[in-house]
Protein backbone atom coordinates (compact mmCIF):
# COMPACT_ATOMS: atom_id res chain seq x y z
CA UNK A 1 0.00 0.00 0.00
CA UNK A 2 2.76 2.35 0.85
CA UNK A 3 4.49 1.79 -2.39
CA UNK A 4 1.45 1.81 -4.12
CA UNK A 5 0.36 5.63 -2.76
CA UNK A 6 4.40 6.74 -3.55
CA UNK A 7 4.23 5.54 -7.32
CA UNK A 8 1.10 7.80 -7.21
CA UNK A 9 2.29 10.63 -6.04
CA UNK A 10 5.17 10.51 -8.32
CA UNK A 11 2.62 10.21 -11.26
CA UNK A 12 -0.26 12.51 -10.30
CA UNK A 13 1.76 14.81 -8.09
CA UNK A 14 0.22 17.85 -6.71
CA UNK A 15 -1.77 20.53 -8.64
CA UNK A 16 0.76 22.05 -11.34
CA UNK A 17 -1.19 24.78 -12.01
CA UNK A 18 -3.55 23.66 -14.36
CA UNK A 19 -7.28 24.52 -15.48
CA UNK A 20 -8.72 24.66 -11.71
CA UNK A 21 -12.20 25.59 -11.28
CA UNK A 22 -11.06 29.32 -10.53
CA UNK A 23 -9.33 29.16 -14.14
CA UNK A 24 -12.46 28.38 -15.25
CA UNK A 25 -14.11 31.02 -14.24
CA UNK A 26 -11.59 33.41 -15.46
CA UNK A 27 -11.45 32.07 -18.87
CA UNK A 28 -15.53 31.68 -18.89
CA UNK A 29 -16.55 34.46 -16.88
CA UNK A 30 -13.78 37.01 -17.12
CA UNK A 31 -13.87 39.03 -20.58
CA UNK A 32 -12.19 41.38 -22.56
CA UNK A 33 -12.00 43.75 -25.13
CA UNK A 34 -8.71 45.05 -26.58
CA UNK A 35 -10.26 48.89 -26.46
CA UNK A 36 -11.49 48.58 -22.78
CA UNK A 37 -11.44 47.11 -19.48
CA UNK A 38 -12.22 44.19 -18.25
CA UNK A 39 -15.63 43.23 -17.60
CA UNK A 40 -16.46 39.79 -15.33
CA UNK A 41 -19.55 37.95 -15.86
CA UNK A 42 -21.07 36.72 -12.26
CA UNK A 43 -18.50 33.44 -12.10
CA UNK A 44 -21.27 31.18 -10.17
CA UNK A 45 -23.86 31.36 -13.47
CA UNK A 46 -20.81 30.55 -16.00
CA UNK A 47 -20.32 27.33 -13.45
CA UNK A 48 -24.46 26.70 -13.75
CA UNK A 49 -24.22 27.37 -17.41
CA UNK A 50 -21.29 24.87 -17.81
CA UNK A 51 -22.55 22.33 -15.37
CA UNK A 52 -25.80 22.05 -17.22
CA UNK A 53 -24.58 21.36 -20.55
CA UNK A 54 -22.42 18.95 -18.80
CA UNK A 55 -25.57 17.22 -16.95
CA UNK A 56 -27.29 17.29 -20.62
CA UNK A 57 -24.13 15.00 -21.85
CA UNK A 58 -24.03 13.18 -19.10
CA UNK A 59 -27.11 11.65 -20.32
CA UNK A 60 -25.58 10.45 -23.38
CA UNK A 61 -22.47 9.76 -21.98
CA UNK A 62 -22.65 6.21 -22.87
CA UNK A 63 -22.97 6.26 -26.25
CA UNK A 64 -20.40 9.89 -26.34
CA UNK A 65 -17.61 7.24 -25.72
CA UNK A 66 -18.24 4.10 -27.85
CA UNK A 67 -18.15 6.93 -31.01
CA UNK A 68 -15.03 8.61 -29.57
CA UNK A 69 -11.88 6.76 -29.48
CA UNK A 70 -9.97 8.14 -26.50
CA UNK A 71 -11.99 10.14 -24.36
CA UNK A 72 -12.20 11.32 -21.06
CA UNK A 73 -9.71 10.36 -18.01
CA UNK A 74 -6.74 11.11 -15.62
CA UNK A 75 -3.78 8.78 -14.34
CA UNK A 76 -4.27 7.22 -11.34
CA UNK A 77 -2.11 4.13 -9.92
CA UNK A 78 -3.31 1.30 -6.58
CA UNK A 79 -6.00 -0.82 -6.12
CA UNK A 80 -9.61 0.97 -5.40
CA UNK A 81 -9.28 -0.22 -1.46
CA UNK A 82 -5.70 1.59 -1.59
CA UNK A 83 -6.22 4.82 -3.06
CA UNK A 84 -9.44 5.95 -1.66
CA UNK A 85 -9.14 3.48 1.96
CA UNK A 86 -10.21 -0.16 2.66
CA UNK A 87 -13.42 1.58 4.29
CA UNK A 88 -14.92 3.86 1.30
CA UNK A 89 -18.19 4.00 1.36
CA UNK A 90 -17.60 5.94 -2.31
CA UNK A 91 -15.91 4.04 -5.06
CA UNK A 92 -13.31 5.91 -6.99
CA UNK A 93 -15.71 8.83 -8.52
CA UNK A 94 -14.05 8.59 -12.04
CA UNK A 95 -11.55 11.85 -14.00
CA UNK A 96 -12.13 12.51 -17.36
CA UNK A 97 -8.74 12.65 -19.88
CA UNK A 98 -6.08 15.48 -18.49
CA UNK A 99 -6.60 15.72 -15.08
CA UNK A 100 -6.27 14.78 -11.61
CA UNK A 101 -8.38 14.34 -8.51
CA UNK A 102 -7.47 14.61 -4.82
CA UNK A 103 -9.31 14.20 -1.99
CA UNK A 104 -9.71 16.52 1.62
CA UNK A 105 -9.14 12.95 3.82
CA UNK A 106 -7.21 9.96 3.52
CA UNK A 107 -10.25 7.30 3.68
CA UNK A 108 -13.11 8.18 1.57
CA UNK A 109 -16.07 8.54 3.69
CA UNK A 110 -19.67 10.11 3.53
CA UNK A 111 -18.22 14.30 3.44
CA UNK A 112 -15.44 13.16 1.33
CA UNK A 113 -14.36 15.79 -1.22
CA UNK A 114 -12.91 15.41 -4.26
CA UNK A 115 -11.35 18.12 -6.55
CA UNK A 116 -10.58 18.03 -10.15
CA UNK A 117 -7.99 20.05 -11.52
CA UNK A 118 -7.20 19.90 -15.41
CA UNK A 119 -3.27 19.95 -17.03
CA UNK A 120 -2.04 22.95 -18.34
CA UNK A 121 -3.29 24.05 -21.14
CA UNK A 122 -7.06 22.42 -20.56
CA UNK A 123 -9.87 24.13 -19.14
CA UNK A 124 -12.94 22.55 -16.60
CA UNK A 125 -16.06 22.47 -17.61
CA UNK A 126 -18.56 21.00 -15.19
CA UNK A 127 -18.25 20.33 -11.29
CA UNK A 128 -15.20 20.79 -10.33
CA UNK A 129 -15.76 19.32 -6.67
CA UNK A 130 -18.10 16.44 -6.03
CA UNK A 131 -19.02 14.82 -2.38
CA UNK A 132 -19.50 11.43 -1.38
CA UNK A 133 -22.86 10.79 0.16
CA UNK A 134 -23.52 8.31 2.57
CA UNK A 135 -25.71 6.38 0.04
CA UNK A 136 -22.35 5.50 -1.48
CA UNK A 137 -23.03 7.81 -4.55
CA UNK A 138 -20.70 11.12 -5.37
CA UNK A 139 -23.09 14.24 -5.82
CA UNK A 140 -23.46 16.34 -8.24
CA UNK A 141 -24.13 13.55 -10.68
CA UNK A 142 -21.98 13.53 -13.65
CA UNK A 143 -17.91 13.44 -14.27
CA UNK A 144 -16.47 16.89 -15.51
CA UNK A 145 -14.19 17.16 -19.02
CA UNK A 146 -11.32 18.91 -19.43
CA UNK A 147 -11.31 20.49 -22.74
CA UNK A 148 -9.10 22.60 -25.32
CA UNK A 149 -10.72 25.56 -27.44
CA UNK A 150 -9.98 24.09 -31.01
CA UNK A 151 -11.10 27.34 -32.44
CA UNK A 152 -8.76 29.63 -31.30
CA UNK A 153 -7.29 31.35 -34.19
CA UNK A 154 -8.78 29.38 -36.41
CA UNK A 155 -9.65 31.18 -40.04
CA UNK A 156 -13.62 32.52 -40.06
CA UNK A 157 -16.06 34.03 -42.28
CA UNK A 158 -19.72 34.88 -42.29
CA UNK A 159 -22.46 35.69 -44.46
CA UNK A 160 -22.02 39.27 -44.78
CA UNK A 161 -20.31 42.49 -42.83
CA UNK A 162 -21.40 44.86 -41.45
CA UNK A 163 -19.17 47.89 -40.47
CA UNK A 164 -15.71 46.50 -38.73
CA UNK A 165 -17.78 43.38 -37.26
CA UNK A 166 -15.64 41.02 -39.39
CA UNK A 167 -16.24 36.94 -38.51
CA UNK A 168 -12.19 36.33 -37.07
CA UNK A 169 -13.20 38.46 -33.96
CA UNK A 170 -14.92 35.73 -32.62
CA UNK A 171 -12.16 33.66 -32.43
CA UNK A 172 -9.78 36.33 -31.24
CA UNK A 173 -9.24 35.26 -28.24
CA UNK A 174 -11.03 38.40 -26.57
CA UNK A 175 -14.68 38.63 -25.92
CA UNK A 176 -17.00 40.94 -23.97
CA UNK A 177 -20.15 41.20 -21.87
CA UNK A 178 -22.04 44.14 -24.52
CA UNK A 179 -20.86 44.49 -27.81
CA UNK A 180 -17.81 46.29 -28.75
CA UNK A 181 -16.93 46.53 -32.28
CA UNK A 182 -13.29 46.12 -31.71
CA UNK A 183 -13.89 42.58 -30.59
CA UNK A 184 -17.42 41.47 -31.69
CA UNK A 185 -18.67 40.66 -34.95
CA UNK A 186 -21.59 41.67 -36.71
CA UNK A 187 -23.68 40.76 -40.31
CA UNK A 188 -26.40 43.02 -42.10
CA UNK A 189 -29.82 42.22 -41.53
CA UNK A 190 -30.73 39.66 -43.82
CA UNK A 191 -32.46 36.59 -43.68
CA UNK A 192 -30.63 33.06 -42.06
CA UNK A 193 -27.25 34.89 -41.41
CA UNK A 194 -24.27 32.59 -40.92
CA UNK A 195 -21.13 32.10 -39.18
CA UNK A 196 -18.39 29.58 -39.49
CA UNK A 197 -14.82 28.53 -38.41
CA UNK A 198 -12.53 26.53 -40.46
CA UNK A 199 -10.70 24.24 -37.95
CA UNK A 200 -8.08 23.34 -40.66
CA UNK A 201 -8.68 19.50 -39.37
CA UNK A 202 -11.52 17.31 -38.18
CA UNK A 203 -12.07 16.86 -33.70
CA UNK A 204 -14.85 15.91 -31.87
CA UNK A 205 -16.89 18.58 -31.29
CA UNK A 206 -18.47 18.35 -27.81
CA UNK A 207 -19.54 21.45 -26.61
CA UNK A 208 -20.17 25.08 -28.70
CA UNK A 209 -20.32 28.05 -26.24
CA UNK A 210 -21.23 31.47 -27.79
CA UNK A 211 -21.09 34.84 -26.51
CA UNK A 212 -23.61 36.74 -28.41
CA UNK A 213 -22.50 40.30 -29.32
CA UNK A 214 -26.01 41.56 -29.72
CA UNK A 215 -29.58 40.63 -27.73
CA UNK A 216 -32.21 38.94 -30.11
CA UNK A 217 -34.78 39.86 -31.47
CA UNK A 218 -37.39 42.59 -31.99
CA UNK A 219 -40.48 42.84 -29.77
CA UNK A 220 -38.84 39.83 -27.60
CA UNK A 221 -39.42 37.39 -30.09
CA UNK A 222 -37.45 34.08 -29.62
CA UNK A 223 -34.57 33.07 -32.02
CA UNK A 224 -33.44 29.74 -33.33
CA UNK A 225 -29.76 28.56 -33.35
CA UNK A 226 -28.63 25.93 -34.99
CA UNK A 227 -24.78 24.74 -34.34
CA UNK A 228 -23.71 22.19 -37.57
CA UNK A 229 -20.31 20.64 -37.28
CA UNK A 230 -19.02 18.42 -40.44
CA UNK A 231 -16.68 18.57 -43.71
CA UNK A 232 -19.51 19.60 -45.84
CA UNK A 233 -19.40 23.77 -47.19
CA UNK A 234 -20.24 25.19 -43.97
CA UNK A 235 -22.65 27.72 -45.62
CA UNK A 236 -25.05 25.25 -47.09
CA UNK A 237 -26.21 24.66 -43.50
CA UNK A 238 -26.40 20.56 -44.47
CA UNK A 239 -23.44 19.53 -41.99
CA UNK A 240 -25.21 17.58 -39.33
CA UNK A 241 -26.44 18.79 -36.66
CA UNK A 242 -24.75 19.39 -33.13
CA UNK A 243 -27.11 21.18 -31.21
CA UNK A 244 -30.96 23.95 -31.73
CA UNK A 245 -31.89 25.80 -29.50
CA UNK A 246 -34.97 27.92 -29.64
CA UNK A 247 -34.94 31.14 -27.22
CA UNK A 248 -34.24 34.61 -25.81
CA UNK A 249 -30.51 35.48 -26.71
CA UNK A 250 -29.44 37.84 -24.39
CA UNK A 251 -26.18 40.68 -24.79
CA UNK A 252 -23.73 38.97 -22.74
CA UNK A 253 -25.23 35.97 -21.58
CA UNK A 254 -22.86 32.80 -23.32
CA UNK A 255 -24.72 29.90 -24.75
CA UNK A 256 -23.94 26.47 -24.20
CA UNK A 257 -25.05 24.16 -26.55
CA UNK A 258 -23.42 20.60 -25.89
CA UNK A 259 -23.43 18.36 -29.04
CA UNK A 260 -26.56 15.50 -28.69
CA UNK A 261 -22.92 13.02 -29.57
CA UNK A 262 -19.77 14.09 -30.15
CA UNK A 263 -20.18 15.68 -33.77
CA UNK A 264 -16.41 15.45 -36.11
CA UNK A 265 -15.76 17.73 -38.37
CA UNK A 266 -13.29 20.41 -39.38
CA UNK A 267 -16.30 22.99 -39.99
CA UNK A 268 -18.60 24.57 -37.31
CA UNK A 269 -21.04 26.84 -38.42
CA UNK A 270 -23.42 28.97 -36.33
CA UNK A 271 -27.18 29.56 -38.18
CA UNK A 272 -29.71 32.22 -36.69
CA UNK A 273 -32.70 30.12 -38.79
CA UNK A 274 -35.22 32.57 -37.11
CA UNK A 275 -36.94 34.96 -37.10
CA UNK A 276 -36.15 36.57 -40.05
CA UNK A 277 -34.83 39.94 -41.57
CA UNK A 278 -32.45 39.52 -38.27
CA UNK A 279 -28.61 40.31 -38.09
CA UNK A 280 -26.13 38.21 -36.20
CA UNK A 281 -23.62 39.34 -33.62
CA UNK A 282 -20.87 37.00 -32.00
CA UNK A 283 -18.33 38.36 -29.46
CA UNK A 284 -16.55 34.85 -28.71
CA UNK A 285 -16.97 31.30 -29.98
CA UNK A 286 -15.10 28.05 -28.38
CA UNK A 287 -15.24 24.94 -29.29
CA UNK A 288 -14.64 22.32 -27.19
CA UNK A 289 -13.34 18.99 -27.51
CA UNK A 290 -11.52 16.55 -25.08
CA UNK A 291 -9.73 14.61 -28.10
CA UNK A 292 -7.18 17.11 -28.78
CA UNK A 293 -3.93 17.00 -29.06
CA UNK A 294 -2.81 19.88 -26.60
CA UNK A 295 0.82 21.90 -27.03
CA UNK A 296 1.77 20.83 -23.76
CA UNK A 297 2.12 17.20 -25.41
CA UNK A 298 5.16 19.01 -27.59
CA UNK A 299 8.73 19.44 -27.07
CA UNK A 300 9.65 22.39 -25.68
CA UNK A 301 12.97 24.15 -25.69
CA UNK A 302 14.32 27.29 -23.62
CA UNK A 303 15.35 29.17 -26.70
CA UNK A 304 12.11 28.70 -28.84
CA UNK A 305 10.06 32.10 -29.50
CA UNK A 306 7.13 32.62 -27.11
CA UNK A 307 3.79 31.34 -28.66
CA UNK A 308 5.96 29.23 -31.78
CA UNK A 309 4.01 25.78 -31.22
CA UNK A 310 1.15 24.74 -33.35
CA UNK A 311 0.01 21.16 -33.90
CA UNK A 312 -1.52 19.39 -36.51
CA UNK A 313 -2.83 15.72 -37.23
CA UNK A 314 -0.60 13.75 -34.30
CA UNK A 315 2.17 15.63 -35.03
CA UNK A 316 3.95 19.33 -33.57
CA UNK A 317 5.46 22.24 -35.19
CA UNK A 318 7.86 24.53 -33.76
CA UNK A 319 8.01 27.79 -36.10
CA UNK A 320 11.60 29.48 -35.47
CA UNK A 321 11.28 33.18 -36.73
CA UNK A 322 14.12 34.71 -34.30
CA UNK A 323 17.02 32.73 -35.92
CA UNK A 324 17.74 32.64 -39.79
CA UNK A 325 19.96 29.74 -40.88
CA UNK A 326 21.08 28.30 -44.22
CA UNK A 327 19.28 25.15 -45.60
CA UNK A 328 21.93 22.25 -43.99
CA UNK A 329 22.15 23.88 -40.53
CA UNK A 330 18.23 24.12 -40.13
CA UNK A 331 18.03 20.58 -40.87
CA UNK A 332 21.04 19.66 -38.55
CA UNK A 333 19.20 21.75 -35.97
CA UNK A 334 15.80 20.68 -35.93
CA UNK A 335 17.33 16.49 -36.12
CA UNK A 336 19.71 17.39 -33.17
CA UNK A 337 16.40 18.24 -31.11
CA UNK A 338 14.72 14.94 -32.42
CA UNK A 339 12.63 16.41 -35.08
CA UNK A 340 13.20 17.46 -38.69
CA UNK A 341 12.06 20.12 -41.24
CA UNK A 342 8.84 19.24 -42.71
CA UNK A 343 9.25 16.21 -44.90
CA UNK A 344 5.59 15.77 -46.15
CA UNK A 345 2.87 17.61 -47.58
CA UNK A 346 -0.95 17.36 -48.02
CA UNK A 347 -3.62 20.29 -49.74
CA UNK A 348 -4.57 19.81 -45.85
CA UNK A 349 -1.20 20.35 -44.21
CA UNK A 350 -0.30 22.78 -46.54
CA UNK A 351 -3.49 24.88 -45.91
CA UNK A 352 -2.57 24.64 -42.08
CA UNK A 353 0.87 25.62 -42.53
CA UNK A 354 0.11 28.92 -44.77
CA UNK A 355 -2.41 29.90 -42.10
CA UNK A 356 -0.18 29.60 -39.24
CA UNK A 357 2.22 31.69 -41.13
CA UNK A 358 -0.29 34.05 -41.67
CA UNK A 359 -1.07 34.55 -38.45
CA UNK A 360 2.17 35.05 -37.65
CA UNK A 361 3.59 37.57 -40.69
CA UNK A 362 0.28 39.24 -41.82
CA UNK A 363 1.91 42.51 -41.59
CA UNK A 364 5.45 41.81 -42.61
CA UNK A 365 5.02 39.15 -45.06
CA UNK A 366 7.90 39.55 -47.16
CA UNK A 367 9.76 37.99 -43.59
CA UNK A 368 8.12 34.91 -43.94
CA UNK A 369 10.04 32.97 -46.33
CA UNK A 370 10.90 29.35 -44.32
CA UNK A 371 12.81 26.01 -45.37
CA UNK A 372 10.62 23.50 -46.71
CA UNK A 373 12.75 20.27 -46.51
CA UNK A 374 12.12 19.09 -49.83
CA UNK A 375 15.64 19.63 -52.33
CA UNK A 376 15.90 18.96 -55.90
CA UNK A 377 17.06 15.29 -57.10
CA UNK A 378 20.80 15.39 -57.72
CA UNK A 379 20.18 12.41 -60.86
CA UNK A 380 17.22 14.46 -62.38
CA UNK A 381 16.79 18.08 -62.47
CA UNK A 382 13.47 18.21 -62.79
CA UNK A 383 12.28 15.50 -59.59
CA UNK A 384 12.30 16.74 -56.32
CA UNK A 385 12.60 14.88 -53.26
CA UNK A 386 12.14 15.04 -49.69
CA UNK A 387 14.88 15.17 -47.39
CA UNK A 388 13.44 11.77 -45.86
CA UNK A 389 14.19 10.20 -49.56
CA UNK A 390 11.17 9.98 -50.91
CA UNK A 391 9.42 11.25 -54.24
CA UNK A 392 7.55 14.39 -53.61
CA UNK A 393 4.51 13.47 -55.15
CA UNK A 394 2.00 16.43 -54.33
CA UNK A 395 3.77 19.84 -54.73
CA UNK A 396 2.39 23.51 -54.24
CA UNK A 397 4.80 25.22 -56.23
CA UNK A 398 4.02 28.90 -57.32
CA UNK A 399 6.75 28.73 -59.92
CA UNK A 400 10.37 26.94 -60.52
CA UNK A 401 12.60 29.78 -61.40
CA UNK A 402 15.57 27.86 -61.23
CA UNK A 403 17.35 29.95 -58.40
CA UNK A 404 18.36 27.23 -56.42
CA UNK A 405 18.31 23.17 -54.99
CA UNK A 406 16.32 23.71 -51.96
CA UNK A 407 12.44 24.62 -51.40
CA UNK A 408 11.27 27.66 -49.04
CA UNK A 409 7.44 28.72 -48.30
CA UNK A 410 7.48 31.53 -49.68
CA UNK A 411 5.71 34.67 -47.74
CA UNK A 412 5.70 36.81 -50.79
CA UNK A 413 3.61 33.84 -52.77
CA UNK A 414 0.91 33.38 -50.15
CA UNK A 415 3.38 31.15 -48.56
CA UNK A 416 3.32 28.99 -52.16
CA UNK A 417 6.88 26.91 -52.38
CA UNK A 418 9.82 28.92 -54.33
CA UNK A 419 12.72 27.16 -55.35
CA UNK A 420 15.77 28.79 -53.19
CA UNK A 421 19.48 28.98 -52.93
CA UNK A 422 20.41 26.46 -50.45
CA UNK A 423 22.96 28.83 -48.73
CA UNK A 424 20.21 31.83 -48.00
CA UNK A 425 19.33 32.22 -44.29
CA UNK A 426 15.72 31.83 -43.53
CA UNK A 427 13.26 30.75 -41.07
CA UNK A 428 12.65 27.17 -40.82
CA UNK A 429 9.62 24.68 -39.22
CA UNK A 430 10.93 21.94 -37.13
CA UNK A 431 8.04 19.17 -37.03
CA UNK A 432 8.05 16.57 -34.05
CA UNK A 433 6.13 13.71 -32.48
CA UNK A 434 4.51 14.47 -29.33
CA UNK A 435 6.66 12.88 -25.99
CA UNK A 436 3.29 11.70 -24.25
CA UNK A 437 -0.49 10.59 -24.71
CA UNK A 438 -1.17 12.73 -21.63
CA UNK A 439 -3.40 11.42 -18.51
CA UNK A 440 -5.76 8.78 -19.73
CA UNK A 441 -9.53 8.75 -18.64
CA UNK A 442 -9.96 6.43 -15.17
CA UNK A 443 -12.87 4.87 -15.12
CA UNK A 444 -15.81 4.90 -12.12
CA UNK A 445 -14.59 1.93 -9.27
CA UNK A 446 -11.01 1.33 -11.06
CA UNK A 447 -7.69 0.85 -10.75
CA UNK A 448 -5.05 1.99 -13.43
CA UNK A 449 -1.51 0.38 -13.91
CA UNK A 450 1.30 2.07 -15.55
CA UNK A 451 4.86 3.04 -14.91
CA UNK A 452 4.22 6.29 -17.29
CA UNK A 453 2.25 7.73 -20.51
CA UNK A 454 4.90 8.34 -22.53
CA UNK A 455 4.61 7.06 -26.59
CA UNK A 456 4.57 2.91 -26.82
CA UNK A 457 3.71 2.76 -23.32
CA UNK A 458 1.18 0.11 -22.11
CA UNK A 459 -1.68 0.88 -19.29
CA UNK A 460 -3.96 -1.51 -17.77
CA UNK A 461 -7.42 -1.01 -16.28
CA UNK A 462 -8.66 -3.24 -12.98
CA UNK A 463 -12.12 -3.03 -11.51
CA UNK A 464 -13.35 -3.14 -8.07
CA UNK A 465 -14.98 -6.20 -6.38
CA UNK A 466 -18.40 -6.63 -7.57
CA UNK A 467 -17.55 -5.04 -11.16
CA UNK A 468 -17.30 -5.81 -14.35
CA UNK A 469 -14.81 -4.50 -16.85
CA UNK A 470 -16.50 -3.63 -19.89
CA UNK A 471 -14.42 -2.70 -22.68
CA UNK A 472 -10.28 -3.15 -23.42
CA UNK A 473 -7.99 -4.54 -20.36
CA UNK A 474 -4.98 -2.42 -21.77
CA UNK A 475 -4.72 0.81 -24.07
CA UNK A 476 -1.49 1.57 -25.85
CA UNK A 477 -0.28 5.46 -26.10
CA UNK A 478 0.19 6.07 -30.14
CA UNK A 479 3.40 8.15 -31.67
CA UNK A 480 0.61 10.33 -32.81
CA UNK A 481 -0.41 11.16 -28.78
CA UNK A 482 -3.53 9.65 -28.60
CA UNK A 483 -4.40 6.09 -26.59
CA UNK A 484 -5.63 3.30 -28.93
CA UNK A 485 -9.15 2.39 -28.30
CA UNK A 486 -11.72 4.02 -26.09
CA UNK A 487 -11.83 3.78 -22.56
CA UNK A 488 -13.56 0.69 -20.24
CA UNK A 489 -16.22 1.14 -17.90
CA UNK A 490 -16.46 -1.08 -14.67
CA UNK A 491 -20.23 -2.20 -14.54
CA UNK A 492 -21.72 -3.02 -11.12
CA UNK A 493 -23.19 -6.20 -11.08
CA UNK A 494 -25.98 -6.54 -8.87
CA UNK A 495 -27.31 -10.35 -8.65
CA UNK A 496 -30.35 -9.48 -6.50
CA UNK A 497 -32.14 -12.35 -4.58
CA UNK A 498 -31.95 -15.61 -6.40
CA UNK A 499 -35.24 -17.09 -7.24
CA UNK A 500 -37.93 -18.44 -4.53
CA UNK A 501 -38.29 -22.89 -4.61
CA UNK A 502 -41.50 -23.72 -4.30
Amino acid sequence: CQLALVLLLLLVGPSDGGSSSSNVHATSGRTQSSSGPAHTAPTTTMAKLASQAIADIELSRRSLQRSQRDTVGPLVIGSNSTALGAHSTCGYPGSPAHASVTFNTSHVVAGTAASYTCDNGYELLGPPRRICQANGTWAPIGIPFCVLNVGLGKAAMQSSTAGHGSAQKAVDGSTSAYFQASTCTMTDVENNPWWYVNLLEPYLVQIVRIDFGTACCANRQKATVAVRVGNNRPDLGTNPLCNRYHGFIEEGKPLFLPCTRPAPGAFVSIHLESPSGSALSICETFIYTDHALSIEQCPSFRDQPLGSTATYNGKCYLFHNNQQLNFDSARKYCESRGGTLVDETSPALQGFLSWELYRRHRNDQQMGQYWLGAVRDTRNAQNWKWINGRDVQISFWNSLANQGNCSRFDGSKGWLWSDTDCQSSLNFICQYRPLSCGKPEKPTNSTLITKNIDNGTVIEYQCAPGNLLMGPKSRVCLPTGFFSEFAPKCKYLDCQFPAAIN
